[in-house]
C-alpha cells in the first residue's frame, strides 16, 4: 500500500470512530459475554433474587466470571478472567489459556509458553485477536507469539470453539480473543502494582519484574481512563539436543556392510539402513527484557452512545547465545572412503545403526548470537450507537504493526579439531553416547586455541514487518416477531502485509575459511573459552557435556591476522574455478581484505506477501420459551499477492579436505504468485434449557484456515549445499488453497448452584486441503558445472502442499466446585482422535494431542491464597515426516506442576511466592523409534517472589 493510501485509511479509521452512523456486531456480542462488574459476581441461577455476592478478588472470582461468560455466550466458548485489576491467573497468557479444556500450550524452550493448540489443531489453525482485532505478529507466519505480551495488561480472554456467521473467519481450531481492561467496567479510582524477583535453578540466575495498572472515571462516571505497564528483565538457560538429522542408504550405495554378514548386498533397492548424519547438543543462555503497556479511554454520555479508544505497545528484546558440540557422522569421507571401523558397526531389527567407531573425524564446536528485537503495537477505536429502540449500529477501525529487526545480526561461527575419533552408541529413550577423543588422547573439554581450526562463519538474520489494518461495520435490528427476534448484518475489510527481508553472507564470505586451514594458536589469538560446566545433567549418557566455546568478536577480529601472513597459506589459492589444481602453482597467503565479511540482502530467503479480505454476513437470531438459535451465512473473498525470489545453482565444487562445497548461483530472479478465492461459510447455533441450570448446545458450520505467510512464499533456498547438506528449504507455494472444514459441536452445561459447574462437549471436524511440509527427492543439475565434477546431485526438497484430508473428533469434560471453607477445585480433560493423509503418508494429524488434562486445587480464606496446578499432555504425532519421509516424529508425554502461595498482610498489601515446572519436565521427541531422538529441551525450574499493593 502506498503511503498516501495508508494515511487515508488511518484518517478514515479515526474519522469513523467519531461518526455516529457506524455499527458493530461486537456490541451485541460484548453485551452477551461481558465480564460482570468486578464488585460482585452473579450466581449461577439467572433469576435468583438472593444471588450471593462474591468478592471479585482471587481465583474463585476469576473462575465464576469465566463460567458466567461461558453460560451467557451465544455459542460454545470458554473463558478466563483476571483475578483482579492487573493480575491474570497465570504468569503467561498462553499458560493461562491452557486451563481451558481442549487448549494445550507450546513452550519456547526458555521457560515460557509461547503458542497454543486448540482441540489438537496447531497454532496456524487458530487466530488471535485483541478486543476483536487481528494482532500483527513478529514472526514469518500468522500464529501469535504470546510471549510478547505481559499478562498484566490482559484482563480476560475467550476461546470461541464454535462459529457464528457474524464472527471473524480464518480459524478451524478456535478463535482466541484477548481483552484489555475498560475503565467504565469499574467506576472510581483503582490501582495495583507489584514488584517481583525471579530465579531459575538451571541458569542459577534471576531477574525482576515491576508492573502497575491505574484506572479512573470522571465526569459523573461517563468518562474513564486506564493505563497499565509492565517491565521484566531476567536471565535464562536451556539445555537441548540442537539437531539430530538422519540419513539412510543401502549397502550397495555406500559400500558398507551395515549388517556385518560378511558381504555387501549388491541390490540397489535392498534394505535401507538409518544412521545419524549430524548430531549436536548444547546449551542456550541469555537475557530477556520485556516492556508492555496498554491504555484505554471510554466516553459514554448516554445509554445510546459509547466511544472507546484503546491501544497496546510491547517491546521484547532477547539476547541469547547458543553453544553446541557439532558432529558430522556420515560413514563415508569426502573422498568416498569409509570412516567407520567395519568391525564396530551394529544394527537393530529396524535397520537402525546402533553403534560404530568413526575415524578421520572432525570434532566441531559452534557458538551463535541469536538476538530477537520485537516491537508490537496496535491502536483502534470503537463506537456503539443506538438511534432507536430497535436499531443499533457500531463501527470498529484499527491498525497495528509488529516487527523484528535482526537482519544481519545473528552470528554463527564454527571451528573444528581434525584428526579426532569417536565412538557412537544409541540409547532407547535418551540421547546417544558419543565419546569424543581429540589428538593426544584428550577429551574435548581439554581443547585449546592450538587445537581448534577456523571454519564456517555465518552472519544472518531477518527484518520482519507485519502490518494489519481493518474496518468493520455491523448492525442489529430487533424484529421481535414471534420466535424471530433480530437480524444482524455487517461487512468488514482487512489489509495485511507481511515482509521478510533476509540479510546474510550466505552467498559471499560465509565459507572463506571452510576446511579448517589454521588454528587460532597460529594466529596468536585467544578465541577459545572454557565451557560452563555439565550440560543436559538430567540425562544419562556419555556425550560431550563440557566443551569450550568461542568469543565471537575475538574470533572475527582474529581472522584479519591471516592476511598477507607468509606463515599461513591459503589452501585454495592454487585451485582454478573448476576446483582443479593449477600446475606448478605455489600456495600464497590470504590477500588483503579477505577476512572482511560481506553482508547483503539474501533475496531467495526473502518475500513480500499482501493479503486483502472482504467479508459480509447476514444472520437471524431466533428465540423461544426455553431455546435460542442463530443461523446465518458469511461470504468471504480473499486476494493474495506474493513476491519471492529464486536462484538456480550454477556449480557445486567440493572443497578439498572437507565435506563442504563452493557453490555458485545464477542471477536471482523474482517469482510472482498469488491468487484469490471466495468462500461461502454457513453457520448455525442452537441452545435449549433442558431444566433449570441444564443447557444443551448444538453448532454446525463450515470454516477455513488460511496458510501461513511463509507457506505462501514462492522462495526456495538451496544454500545448505555449501555445507554438503543437499536440502532445499522454504519451498513455499503461493497457490495454496485455504484449509477447509465441516465441523459439528454439541455441549451440555450444568450449573446447579453457584458453587458447582459441570460441562461436557463433543466435536467433529472433517478437514480438507490442510497444509503439510513433505520431503521430496529431487535431482538438481547445475547449469554451469565443470566437466571434471559430478554433474547432478540428489536433493531433498521440503515442499509445502495441500494435504488430502483429515478427520478430528473428540470429547471435552470440565468442572469446578467451591467449598464454604475456602477450598476449591477446577479440572478438565480432553480426548482427541485424528487421522491425516498427505500423499502416501497416513498418521495422526500433526499436533493433535490424543489426551490432555488439567487440574487446579486452591484455597482462599483468612488472607491466605494457595494453589497447586497440574497439566498433562499425552504422546502425540508432532510431524508426519522428520528427517526421513517415512518416519513420523512423536513427542513424549509432558507433565507440568506449578504452585503459588500468597498472604494478605492488609487489605491493600500482599506477599507471594510461586514456582513453575516444579517436576523439572523436559520436552522429548523421537523419530518413530525410541533410539532415534529428534528433539530434547530442558529449561529448569523457575521461582518467583514478590509484593503486591492495590487501591
Amino acid at each position: 500500500m502506498t503511503g498516501r493510501n495508508t494515511w487515508r485509511l488511518s484518517a478514515l479509521a479515526g474519522a469513523s470512530t467519531m461518526a455516529l452512523l457506524s455499527a458493530s456486531l461486537a456490541h451485541a456480542q460484548d453485551a452477551a459475554t461481558a465480564t460482570p462488574a468486578p464488585e460482585a459476581v452473579p450466581s449461577a441461577q439467572d433469576d435468583a433474587a438472593t444471588a450471593e455476592a462474591i468478592v471479585v478478588r482471587g481465583v474463585r472470582g476469576s473462575l465464576l466470571r469465566s463460567i458466567q461468560a461461558k453460560r451467557s455466550a451465544d455459542t460454545i466458548v470458554d473463558a478466563i478472567s483476571a483475578e483482579e485489576l492487573g493480575k491474570f491467573p497465570n504468569r503467561n497468557v498462553a499458560e493461562a489459556l491452557a486451563n481451558i479444556p481442549g487448549v494445550t500450550v507450546g513452550r519456547d524452550g526458555r521457560g515460557e509458553g509461547r503458542s497454543i493448540t486448540i482441540r489438537g489443531l496447531g497454532e496456524n489453525f487458530a487466530i488471535t485477536t485483541l478486543n476483536g482485532r487481528i494482532l500483527p505478529t513478529d514472526g514469518p507466519d500468522r500464529s501469535f507469539a504470546f510471549d510478547v505480551l505481559p499478562s498484566e495488561i490482559i484482563s480476560g480472554a475467550e476461546v470461541q470453539k464454535a462459529v457464528r456467521a457474524s464472527e471473524l473467519e480464518g480459524s478451524i481450531g478456535g478463535n482466541v480473543d484477548l481483552r484489555t481492561a475498560r475503565p467504565l467496567d469499574r467506576p472510581g479510582l483503582h490501582a495495583s502494582g507489584a514488584v517481583e524477583g525471579q530465579y531459575n535453578d538451571l541458569a542459577d540466575k534471576g531477574g525482576y519484574k515491576v508492573s502497575g495498572v491505574v484506572s479512573t472515571t470522571f465526569a459523573d462516571d461517563t468518562m474513564g481512563l486506564m493505563f497499565g505497564v509492565s517491565y521484566n528483565k531476567y536471565k535464562f538457560r536451556t539445555d537441548n539436543l540442537g539437531e539430530y538429522s538422519l540419513a539412510d542408504g543401502t549397502e550397495a550405495a555406500y559400500g558398507v556392510d551395515f549388517n556385518r554378514d560378511g558381504a555387501i548386498n549388491p541390490d540397489a533397492n535392498g534394505p535401507a539402513y538409518i544412521w545419524p548424519d549430524y548430531y549436536s547438543m548444547g546449551t542456550v543462555q541469555g537475557q530477556r527484557e520485556r516492556i508492555g503497556s496498554a491504555a484505554s479511554f471510554q466516553w459514554k454520555p448516554s445509554s445510546q452512545f459509547e466511544l472507546t479508544i484503546d491501544g497496546i505497545y510491547s517491546r521484547f528484546d532477547v539476547k541469547q547465545h547458543n553453544y553446541r558440540s557439532s558432529n558430522y557422522l556420515n560413514p563415508l569421507g569426502d573422498d568416498g572412503s569409509p570412516r567407520w571401523d567395519p568391525d564396530s558397526i551394529s544394527v537393530d531389527a529396524n535397520n537402525v545403526v546402533t553403534g560404530f567407531t568413526i575415524n578421520d573425524y572432525t570434532a566441531e564446536v559452534l557458538t551463535t548470537d541469536e538476538p530477537r528485537k520485537s516491537q508490537t503495537w496496535q491502536i483502534g477505536g470503537h463506537v456503539d450507537w443506538k438511534p432507536t429502540d430497535r436499531l443499533s449500529f457500531g463501527f470498529d477501525g484499527y491498525m497495528g504493526k509488529a516487527r523484528d529487526n535482526t537482519g544481519g545480526q545473528n552470528r554463527f561461527v564454527v571451528a573444528g579439531i581434525t584428526g579426532a575419533s569417536a565412538t557412537f552408541a544409541t540409547r532407547n529413550g535418551g540421547l546417544p553416547d558419543l565419546d569424543v577423543t581429540i589428538p593426544g588422547g584428550r577429551s574435548l573439554s581439554e581443547a585449546t586455541n592450538d587445537d581448534f581450526r577456523a571454519h564456517y562463519i555465518g552472519i544472518q538474520g531477518q527484518n520482519i514487518a507485519d502490518r494489519t489494518q481493518g474496518l468493520k461495520g455491523d448492525g442489529t435490528y430487533d424484529v421481535d416477531s414471534g420466535v424471530f427476534k433480530s437480524i444482524q448484518f455487517g461487512a468488514s475489510f482487512t489489509n495485511r502485509k507481511k515482509t521478510v527481508a533476509t540479510i546474510d553472507n550466505q552467498y559471499t564470505t560465509s565459507c572463506n575459511f571452510c576446511g579448517y586451514p589454521f588454528t587460532f594458536g597460529q594466529l596468536g589469538a585467544d578465541v577459545v573459552q572454557p565451557g560452563s560446566g555439565s550440560i543436559l545433567g538430567k540425562l544419562d549418557g556419555d556425550f560431550p557435556r563440557n566443551f569450550p566455546r568461542f568469543d565471537i568478536d575475538t574470533y572475527l577480529a582474529a581472522l584479519s591476522r591471516v592476511e598477507n601472513n607468509p606463515a599461513i597459506l591459503n589452501p585454495n589459492s592454487c585451485l582454478d574455478d573448476t576446483g582443479a589444481d593449477i600446475p606448478g602453482c605455489q600456495l600464497s597467503p590470504y590477500p588483503s581484505g579477505y577476512s572482511n565479511q560481506v553482508i547483503e540482502a539474501d533475496l531467495p530467503a526473502s518475500y513480500r506477501i499482501k493479503e486483502r479480505t472482504w467479508a459480509g454476513y447476514l444472520m437471524a437470531n431466533l428465540e423461544g420459551d426455553k431455546w435460542r438459535a442463530d443461523i446465518g451465512v458469511r461470504l468471504v473473498a480473499t486476494k493474495v499477492s506474493s513476491v519471492g525470489y529464486s536462484a538456480s545453482i550454477a556449480s557445486i565444487i567440493p572443497r578439498a579436505g572437507t565435506q563442504d562445497n563452493a557453490v555458485t548461483f545464477n542471477d536471482v530472479e523474482p517469482v510472482n504468485g498469488g491468487g484469490d478465492y471466495v468462500r461461502l461459510l454457513p453457520a448455525a447455533n442452537f441452545s435449549y434449557d433442558l431444566a433449570d441450570g441444564l443447557r444443551l448446545r448444538l453448532a454446525a458450520s463450515q470454516a477455513i484456515s488460511r496458510p501461513s505467510f511463509g507457506e505462501l512464499s514462492p522462495a526456495k533456498d538451496a544454500t545448505s549445499a555449501q555445507s554438503g547438506t543437499y536440502i532445499i528449504y522454504d519451498a513455499g507455494n503461493p497457490n495454496l488453497k485455504p484449509t477447509e472444514a465441516n465441523q459439528f459441536d454439541v455441549s451440555l452445561e450444568f450449573y446447579p448452584t453457584n458453587r458447582l459447574a459441570l460441562t461436557a462437549a463433543a466435536f467433529y471436524k472433517h478437514i480438507t486441503n490442510f497444509v503439510s511440509t513433505v520431503p521430496v527427492d529431487v535431482q538438481i543439475t547445475p547449469t554451469n558445472q565443470p566437466a571434471n565434477q559430478q554433474q547432478s546431485y540428489s536433493f531433498v526438497e521440503y515442499q509445502v502442499m495441500n494435504g488430502d484430508s483429515a478427520n478430528v473428533y473428540g470429547l471435552e469434560v470440565g468442572g469446578q466446585y467451591f467449598l464454604d471453607n475456602g477450598f476449591g477445585i477446577q479440572a478438565n480433560l480432553t480426548y482427541n482422535k485424528s487421522r491425516a493423509k498427505t500423499g502416501g503418508i497416513t498418521t495422526d494429524l500433526p499436533g493433535a494431542i490424543p489426551f490432555s488434562a488439567n487440574a487446579k486445587l486452591f484455597y482462599e480464606n483468612h488472607g491466605i491464597g494457595a494453589q497447586v496446578s497440574y497439566s498433562y499432555t499425552s504422546r502425540y504425532t508432532y510431524a508426519q515426516a522428520g528427517s526421513l519421509s517415512y518416519l513420523p516424529v512423536k513427542e513424549d508425554p509432558y507433565h507440568e506442576v506449578s504452585a503459588s502461595l500468597s498472604y494478605d498482610v492488609t487489605d491493600n498489601f500482599s506477599v507471594y511466592v510461586q514456582g513453575s515446572n516444579l517436576l523439572g519436565s523436559a520436552i522429548k521427541r523421537f523419530n518413530e523409534y525410541r533410539n532415534l531422538p529428534s528433539f530434547y529441551e530442558y529449561s529448569g525450574r523457575s521461582f518467583f517472589f514478590g509484593v503486591r499493593g492495590r487501591l
